[in-house]
């Protein structure tokens, strides 16, 4: 299995989320380490961060 640390953080004390996730190599297989990155980001990180982060942001009216 390979295993890869996310994190998020606003640069606030106190904000950092950190998890180690483990892919299948079976997954990974025949990638180079470029793929491997996207599929990771695709596939793993972008729903880990929906999930582990809230934001957004909204018209101010004034």
């Amino acid at each position: 299995m390979a295993k890869f640390k996310f994190y998020v953080s606003t640069g606030y004390v106190g904000s950092k989320r950190e998890e180690v996730i483990e892919v299948d190599d079976h997954e990974l297989e025949g990638l180079n380490e470029k793929e491997i990155d996207e599929y990771v980001n695709k596939i793993y990180y972008q729903d880990w961060l929906d999930n582990n982060a809230e934001f957004g942001f909204y018209k101010v009216e004034e």
